[in-house]
């Protein structure tokens, strides 16, 4: 038997026909000669050590390879539809039913001074949507739809569900679950559950498409409108946290914020009464009040007294004329005593003229003529005495109120001093009591907030039980492609078959 070298050395010296490879048609085979020499240097390095040479390969070979071994094709193909139809008929179904999800964007409006502001562009819309989508599927979510359909206790999500690897896992899972059979039960629901909830967002839109498998059609309707009603209720849950945690640090420093407010109200008042500050209706202190005032009193007593002085002086220079008619002593009485001593005057006039000095009746009118005079006399006394009176009293007024005003101008002088330190204290009792209002305000606010559910989270379409089965797909196509999958397997170990025998006889004749 010839070596490598051996047979390259020969190939050198003459020219080597190389045998074709054999190709069986019909049960046949036919030699095929050689069209071109092989060399041994020409070879790949890998081959010239191994001794390997690959045959070229053209479409007929295939062909004759694919229709030689066509028994083991159909065979594969045959086996592939068969475990097709074992597969449809042996695996566990899963039935998937959907849910559309509306999540807008804007919440309602309930409250004017709300705790969550929003936003109004679309990409941070779009972004709070994928936040809530991530939400959607989270533990919390998954937590409630697990505990609302008590999944924990049913085995198909439990991991207790029985199966043809059952008795291989059985012993792995009872030992793990010996730990704490409950939570256990419940973490593998959880599991479970996450693994047959999905969540999508179409593009452009702010819906989105909730879906859930089970192994029935009725318990996979259950799994979708759970999952929506706990996602509602868990973003709703999440706002009523929010405004919670907003209220408390709202109501922490409400005690320091009342306490301070109470100690500022405290000065101002203390302070007050120590200066002896108080405020009138109109809002100012009393004291400039009564300064006003008595400022007032002040004037009006003035214009009195100038009127008094200014009719004692009048009446002292009009006394000698008390007889005159058109004297300015004027009063009722003094007016008539004057019409009766005028007509007096012009009867004792008259007899006088007529009569001598004795006559009786002249002298009767006389008589009575003094008598006149003296109540004129005395009415003007009188006169006199009230004017002096009024002035006097005119005097006294204007020096009680001059007295009055100076001793209030000192007061006031005294209260503006004490004024500027109070308006600071007023300023500071101001602040601290707006303050302690604001937040009391906001924390009651916030705190009825809790109780009303703003999220504008809408479920479009309530989830139907599905006509179909989601997996695995239908019998006929299952067949199909088996016998396809089978069919391409022998294909493959058809050429496979073929190939090595080729690289065979290309070895023997090397």
């Amino acid at each position: 038997m010839y070596t490598l070298q051996e047979l390259a050395q020969k190939a050198k010296a003459t020219p080597v026909a190389t045998r074709g490879d054999e190709s069986v048609l019909h049960g046949q085979t036919e030699m095929q000669p050689a069209t071109s020499a092989v060399s041994f240097d020409s070879l790949p390095p890998v081959v010239r050590a191994q001794g390997w040479v690959f045959p070229s390969i053209g479409l007929s070979d295939i062909i004759n390879w694919l229709l030689r071994y066509w028994l083991l094709i159909l065979l594969m193909a045959v086996l592939g539809a068969a475990a097709g139809i074992a597969f449809g008929k042996t695996a566990k179904p899963r039935f998937t039913a959907g849910t559309d999800i509306l999540v807008s964007p804007s919440n309602l409006q309930l409250v004017p001074n709300d705790v969550f502001a929003t936003s109004m562009q679309a990409e941070s819309q779009l972004m709070d949507v994928e936040s809530k989508l991530r939400v959607l599927t989270s533990g919390n979510v998954l937590q409630r739809v697990v505990d609302e359909l008590k999944l924990q206790d049913d085995p198909e999500f439990n991991g207790t569900e029985t199966g043809l690897l059952s008795g291989f896992l059985g012993g792995a899972k009872k030992d793990a679950d010996s730990i704490d059979p409950e939570k256990a039960k419940n973490i593998s629901a959880l599991r479970e559950l996450s693994s047959r909830i999905d969540a999508r967002r179409p593009e452009r839109s702010y819906l989105i498409n909730l879906s859930a498998w089970a192994r029935e059609p009725e318990k996979a309707v259950l799994l979708a409108n759970a999952t929506a009603k706990a996602f509602q209720e868990e973003v709703a849950q999440n706002e009523q946290d929010g405004a919670a945690r907003a209220a408390r640090a709202l109501i922490e420093p409400l005690n320091e914020l009342k306490q301070a407010a109470t100690e500022a109200e405290i000065k101002v008042a203390q302070f007050r009464n120590a200066q002896g500050l108080q405020t009138g209706n109109a809002g100012g202190l009393v004291s400039e009040q009564a300064l006003t005032e008595t400022n007032s009193q002040l004037v009006g007593a003035l214009s009195r007294q100038a009127e008094a002085k200014s009719r004692y002086d009048e009446l002292t220079s009009a006394k000698n004329q008390a007889l005159d008619p058109s004297a300015t002593l004027q009063s009722a009485t003094l007016t008539a005593l004057r019409t009766q001593y005028a007509t007096l005057k012009q009867r004792v006039d008259a007899m006088a003229m007529t009569y001598g000095p004795r006559y009786p009746e002249l002298v009767s009118a006389q008589s009575q003529l003094s008598g006149l005079q003296a109540q004129i006399s005395q009415e003007t006394s009188r006169i006199l005495r009230a004017a002096k009176l009024d002035l006097e009293q005119a005097n006294s007024v204007v020096e009680t109120l001059r007295r009055q005003t100076e001793t209030a101008r000192s007061a006031v002088s005294l209260d503006t001093d004490a004024q500027v330190t109070l308006n600071d204290l007023e300023r500071d009792r101001l602040a601290k009591t707006t303050l302690y209002q604001t937040y009391l305000t906001r924390a009651q606010e916030i705190a009825q907030r809790q109780q009303i559910d703003t999220t504008n989270i809408r479920i479009v379409s309530t989830a139907l039980p599905p006509k179909s089965r989601s997996w695995p797909p239908g019998t006929a196509l299952l067949t199909i492609a088996g016998a396809m999958v089978g069919g391409g397997m022998g294909g493959g170990l058809a050429l496979l078959f073929g190939f090595v025998g080729a690289m065979r006889r290309q070895r023997r004749v090397l």
